[in-house]
């Protein structure tokens, strides 16, 4: 088998890495920074199989300039990205027709469908099935009107496979008996899970990697270096060129500007996410939450109680505005009145997000031997496990059983 090189060690980088080590490959992974608080480690932990649904859908294009214009909206973009982030949003625009919609939940919907049971299985591999809670995740809305927004979309989902029970507010309240008393409805989502700590679940899998003779260098990718229609190695930030005979780039948000060097154009932008980790939060809650009215979800945690949301669009050197951070902790007191907020981490991290909401999988057409892992979004923790999994059939030469043309590096 060949040699692999993998830039990127985050949760959709180390799960390509496992699969083609268990493939009989051999395997470096390059990742720059503290194992485990990448992309990840701000979100929801949510295995959310069934957000299969653009962001791009009218209600969210119909509400973009509000909420542009608001600093602390659930969707921002800072000023100093403007013009670079335009072309992504002409192209984000164009797939809020309904025909896209559609298409595009069902491509997403290939992928996800399968991603649960990808990663039960790779867990149980490796002795680490104990990193996944057993409980579906609730969404929770204020009106019987919002939920009817949401309606023809759980319909979408359910037409697809997926499992979504709407209940009242007083059910959802007996299933979660700490969240407010005056919601008006809820959706649970049978079918999502949710990690018990994002951190814990890629350094595990680092250590599962380690184990069985990965490599792991704790150096970036600063270029490829491209020889006609190959790579030909890997230049580090350290100096040293790392060569091998295949190459993936799950380099997330940086994936862009890497693929760019070698004359490769991919649309993806890196969108920041905040988290707040809370260790003392002094309610118990046992699903996932969504508040949908908010754009945040919650979740329970060993390490304490996450709260998680936004997205912001800003340069890949530009550093937090942990303001976006702190009020989504304090809309979560809408959700949970008992909240307490004394103790308290903040999180962030860059989501690579392509303006049609699908990931980039699969061989690059012009780069024979570098195969892409990047854009998945805020998908990269649900759909970790069936990545790897497919980036390790294109590796051995093998096809995938399911047509990969949706997810294509030169699709844009």
């Amino acid at each position: 088998m060949s040699h692999v090189v993998v830039v990127g060690g985050g949760v959709v980088g180390i799960c390509c890495a496992l699969e083609l080590l268990g493939d009989g490959h051999q395997v470096t992974v390059l990742e720059p920074g503290a194992v485990g608080e990448g992309a990840s480690w701000a979100s929801c932990g949510s295995i959310a199989v069934s957000e299969i649904i653009p962001l791009s859908k009218p209600g969210t294009l119909m509400r973009a300039p509000k909420w542009l214009l608001d600093p602390m909206g659930p969707l921002t973009l800072r000023g100093s990205s403007l013009v670079g982030v335009l072309p992504w949003f002409m192209r984000f625009a164009g797939n809020s027709r309904m025909s896209r919609i559609k298409a595009i939940s069902n491509d997403i919907s290939v992928l996800t469908l399968r991603a649960l049971a990808d990663i039960e299985t790779l867990l149980a591999q490796h002795g680490l099935s104990d990193l996944l809670r057993q409980t579906p995740v609730i969404e929770l809305y204020d009106s019987e009107q919002d939920l009817a927004h949401e309606r023809h979309f759980h319909e979408i989902r359910r037409r697809l496979g997926f499992r979504i029970d709407e209940i009242s507010g007083r059910e959802a309240k007996e299933m979660e008996p700490s969240i407010a008393i005056d919601f008006a409805c809820a959706a649970v989502f049978r079918d999502w899970r949710s990690v018990v700590d994002t951190k814990r679940f890629v350094v595990d899998l680092h250590k599962a990697f380690a184990a069985r003779g990965g490599v792991v260098k704790p150096v970036g990718a600063s270029a490829f270096l491209r020889d006609a229609d190959r790579v030909a190695g890997v230049s580090t930030t350290s100096g040293e060129i790392i060569r091998g005979d295949q190459y993936v780039l799950a380099a997330g948000a940086w994936s862009k500007k890497l693929a760019e060097d070698i004359g490769i154009r991919i649309q993806l932008e890196g969108v920041i996410g905040y988290q707040t980790n809370l260790t003392d939060a002094g309610v118990a809650v046992e699903h996932g939450l969504i508040y949908a009215k908010g754009g945040f979800g919650i979740t329970p945690y060993e390490s304490g109680l996450a709260v998680a949301g936004s997205i912001e669009f800003a340069k890949l050197n530009a550093k937090p505005d942990w303001r976006r951070a702190d009020i989504l902790v304090e809309k979560a007191r809408r959700v949970l009145p008992g909240l307490q907020t004394r103790s308290a981490e903040r999180r962030y991290g860059r989501r690579p997000l392509t303006p049609d909401t699908k990931p980039i999988i699969g061989r690059s057409p012009q780069v024979g031997n570098m195969i892409f892992a990047t854009g998945h979004g805020q998908l990269g923790l649900t759909l970790c496990a069936t990545t790897g999994r497919l980036v390790k059939e294109i590796a051995g030469g093998r096809v995938p059983n399911i047509d990969m043309a949706a997810y294509r590096p030169d699709r844009f």
